[in-house]
């Protein structure tokens, strides 16, 4: 039941980050990484084409991967301080944000920029 939803998924995210190729407002990169991702945990068949296809492999380098990383540092980052200057009205509120935020960019720096990220960046 999981490996069909993973493969669902992956599927959908797939065909999203290939029409984000022809639509400037849905962003590419991080549908196809979502993919792999999702492929890598359910079928390694899927995860190939994801990582050798002629339209997505283009997508998956490591130069690739940085810029999303960068893209979602600021894409939440921006989130985050809206909320916290529009939205968030007690302390508590806006320290489970900072939090948050923290964990968030430990998590995204450790995966997009650490050099010994093997499980996305490299060729298969």
């Amino acid at each position: 039941m999981i490996r069909l939803l993973l493969i669902s998924g992956g599927t959908i995210s797939r065909v999203l980050g290939i029409i984000g190729i022809f639509i400037p407002v849905l962003p590419t990169t991080p549908f196809v990484l979502l993919s792999a991702g999702l492929f890598l945990r359910s079928s390694p068949a899927l995860y190939s084409k994801v990582m050798n296809g002629r339209i997505t492999s283009r997508y998956m380098t490591r130069e690739t991967g940085r810029r999303a990383g960068i893209s979602a540092l600021i894409i939440m980052w921006s989130m985050i301080l809206l909320t916290l200057f529009f939205a968030a009205n007690t302390p508590w509120l806006k320290i489970l944000l900072i939090v948050v935020g923290i964990t968030g960019t430990v998590f995204k720096l450790r995966y997009f920029f650490n050099k010994n990220n093997k499980q996305i960046t490299d060729n298969h």
